[in-house]
């Protein structure tokens, strides 16, 4: 298994400037902690409740920034609103393609049942998206182009 530390650094310091291969390295990096996170996560129920209270937060927090734009009036297509929505939307990714993804081994686990939650966020979201006529590639909660 890589050391995702190691990757990290050798992204950051190395030859920024052949995207490419930066782009892979950090690609291995995503790999390589979340192959970690994976084996932690069925090595105690303490990760288990840690990742579940996690996902929590991150759900949270994209549901806070989808209120606060419809507190500070944000119209779909204005400035205010293509940040909020492009702020919720990375946080949603987050949830959908990389969290969603674990498998958690612990009974009691409720980390599965959460999928169903945060794909229904994400589709708020990319219809936020739609709404507003941002014509910036997006994903879908499954990691498929819209």
């Amino acid at each position: 298994m890589s050391n995702w530390m190691d990757l990290m650094t050798e992204a950051m310091t190395g030859d920024t400037t052949d995207v490419v291969a930066t782009h892979r390295l950090l690609k291995q990096c995503e790999e390589a902690a979340m192959a970690e996170v994976q084996a932690l996560l069925g090595s105690s129920e303490e990760v288990s409740a840690a990742m579940t209270s996690l996902y929590g937060a991150l759900s949270a927090y994209v549901q806070a920034v989808t209120l606060r734009a419809k507190a500070e009036g944000a119209e779909p297509g204005d400035l205010d609103h293509a940040f909020r929505t492009g702020q919720s939307y990375g946080v949603s990714c987050v949830l959908n393609h990389l969290i969603d993804d674990l498998v958690d081994p612990n009974s009691g686990s409720i980390l599965a049942s959460l999928d169903e939650f945060s794909d229904s966020l994400h589709n708020e979201i990319t219809s936020q998206v739609d709404e507003a006529g941002l014509t910036v590639e997006v994903l879908d909660a499954k990691g498929d182009m819209i």
